[in-house]
């Protein structure tokens, strides 16, 4: 099935876990369960966390940075002593202080990589809505062919119920001599027809409880049942032109605006590229200080006397603080910053050719929907007008079939085609409902049945 971005919202309260909760679920309980527990929809939306938790990065890589650092050294043999550049056999010394430092600016690299970081976040989150609208019309077309094997096998068993009547008039008639026993033959290998098609009905069905549970990821299909509505009339569906849909569809569809954003970003990637070519102005600064363990000092009363040099005293004497600024002028780099910018403006033009293409594609989508909604509508216009002409045909075979002037073979090929037409009418039926669907999700109309 051709996936469609949908924009979908779903109403109504729902328990995280509505199989013990209830076993008849609505359409909008299924999508909002498989939105809250689908894995796919869960990954995506850890993608989307990375991005934004990269958005919020982008921000705070403005701010100053601050690091603190401590070095001991232990050394013996002959070991230079920083304190008064003497060597020594051993010596226990080291230094501790803080650092900091600020871009001040680097050709509004950090500001475009904020701008860049948002649109990538945009970009996924909209990639997320995509996701969980290719789920919701998955379960949106899982359900309605519930809805039409539903009613499929409910006229394959009302035609075995005809079936089995006429079997049960034909064996009195044929046992008073009016039939020849061939035709209750005839009209029991109908029976048994009829009661096979209502069996492939049951199968079917169940293979489509089957699909719509797998969709939810539920462990079994157990007592899952979904809510019949109360009416389905095609005729209360309708359509807009396809160039109304596709201007709506600009406007909700999030392939669109993801496409758009990815435009966006490759713009600020081109600015970025560019702003390595301007010099960069960075600011940084330092406090220090240094002590060296068992270290004396001369006494200043008395020269010739060395006194204890407390490591706290070092501390504080040995202080040294820093203020740097610093000025980078990029110019030769091997040609590799004129290289990135190059890239960047491929980059930027192929992130331009997929926007138009999803445009395109998206048009294109809308042409094909709105050309099979309107088959749809034509196949259930003629279907009906198909049962209601098999349908007074049967009757009227029917009529001469108890009198007698029919055989079991004209009886049986006329309701077989009433059959066919019925089912030919449920299958028009459910087509063109989905199809409107579609159509509705490209304007951003809530799904409901």
């Amino acid at each position: 099935m051709r996936k469609l971005v949908i924009t979908l919202l779903v109403s109504g309260s729902f328990f995280l876990n509505p199989v013990e909760a209830q076993n008849n679920w609505t359409l909008e309980q299924c999508i909002n369960y498989a939105l809250q527990n689908n894995i796919q929809i869960k990954r995506q939306e850890l993608q989307t966390e990375s991005t934004k938790k990269d958005y919020s990065q982008s921000k705070l890589d403005l701010l100053p940075n601050l690091n603190a650092g401590f070095q001991h050294e232990v050394g013996k043999g002959s070991v230079l002593r920083t304190e008064d550049y003497s060597y020594a056999k051993e010596v226990k010394q080291g230094s501790i202080g803080l650092q900091s430092s600020v871009t001040l600016f680097n050709g509004l690299q950090k500001l475009n990589t904020i701008q860049r970081d948002k649109f990538s976040f945009l970009a996924a989150e909209s990639d997320l809505e995509k996701a969980k609208n290719d789920i919701s019309l998955s379960i949106a077309s899982a359900y309605l062919q519930i809805l039409f094997d539903k009613e499929l096998l409910l006229v394959a068993q009302e035609q075995l119920d005809v079936t089995k009547l006429q079997v049960e008039r034909t064996k009195k008639l044929v046992d008073v001599g009016n039939l020849a026993q061939g035709e209750l033959l005839r009209i029991q290998a109908q029976a048994a027809n009829e009661k096979s098609n209502v069996t492939s009905a049951k199968n079917s069905l169940d293979i489509a409880y089957l699909n719509i549970t797998q969709l939810l990821d539920l462990d079994s299909v157990g007592d899952f049942d979904i809510v019949m509505p109360k009416e389905l009339n095609p005729e209360n569906f309708s359509f807009s032109s396809v160039a109304d849909i596709y201007q709506e569809a600009l406007n909700n569809m999030p392939q669109i605006k993801s496409a758009e954003y990815n435009v966006e970003k490759s713009v600020k990637n081109l600015a970025i590229s560019k702003g390595m070519l301007s010099p960069q102005v960075s600011l940084s600064g330092s406090i220090s200080t240094r002590y060296t363990v068992g270290l004396t000092r001369q006494d200043p009363a008395n020269p010739a006397n060395y006194l204890d040099y407390p490591i706290d005293n070092q501390l504080r004497d040995n202080r040294y603080n820093n203020l740097t600024l610093q000025l980078n002028i990029p110019i030769f780099n091997r040609w590799s910053t004129a290289t990135n910018i190059q890239k960047s403006k491929i980059a930027l033009n192929d992130a331009q050719y997929q926007f138009d293409l999803t445009k395109q594609a998206l048009y294109k989508e809308i042409q094909q929907a709105y050309a099979d909604a309107e088959a749809a509508l034509q196949n259930y216009n003629s279907a009906q007008e198909a049962v209601a002409s098999n349908k007074e045909a049967f009757s009227y075979t029917e009529k001469k079939f108890n009198v007698g002037l029919v055989n079991s073979l004209e009886y049986n090929q006329a309701k077989n085609d009433l059959t066919k037409a019925q089912s030919d009418l449920l299958r028009a039926k459910y087509q063109y409902i989905f199809q409107v669907k579609i159509l509705d999700f490209y304007r951003g109309v809530t799904i409901k049945l």
